[in-house]
C-alpha cells in the first residue's frame, strides 16, 4: 500500500489494538535498569490514584507545580542523597510520560463511549 493509499483509510480502519501496544511498552520497560524499574513502579502508583474524571492528570492544561510536587515526592523516596538532579530529571520525564500515555489511552476511550 503507497503512501498515498494510506492516508485515505477510514480512521475505524487504522484502530490500533491497545492491548498489543501496552504489551510492547511493557516489553521495553522490562529492559529499564533495576532502579528505573523502582522508580516506574512508583510513577505507576502515583498515576493509578489519579485516574478519575475531574483529575489533574487529565485536565487541558496540566499543572506544573503540582507534577513537580509528585515527582518530589517519588524522588524523597528513592534518593540516596539529596543532591541527584539527575534524578530528579528522570523522575520528572518518567511522570511527565506516564501521563501523556495515560492522557491519550483516557482521550481514545472516551471517544468510543
Amino acid at each position: 500500500m503507497s503512501v498515498y493509499e494510506k492516508r485515505f483509510i477510514l480512521p475505524e480502519l487504522q484502530l490500533v489494538d491497545e492491548r498489543e501496544l501496552e504489551e510492547d511498552r511493557e516489553y521495553l520497560m522490562e529492559m529499564y535498569p533495576a532502579r528505573a524499574k523502582l522508580i516506574m513502579v512508583m510513577v505507576e502508583d502515583t498515576c493509578d490514584k489519579l485516574e478519575y474524571e475531574g483529575s489533574p492528570m487529565f485536565a487541558a492544561y496540566p499543572d506544573k507545580e503540582t507534577i513537580l510536587g509528585m515527582a518530589r515526592e517519588i524522588y524523597n523516596k528513592v534518593s540516596y542523597n539529596n543532591t541527584d538532579d539527575n534524578l530528579k530529571h528522570l523522575i520528572e520525564v518518567m511522570l511527565l510520560n506516564e501521563f501523556y500515555v495515560r492522557r491519550n489511552r483516557y482521550k481514545r476511550r472516551r471517544k468510543f463511549f
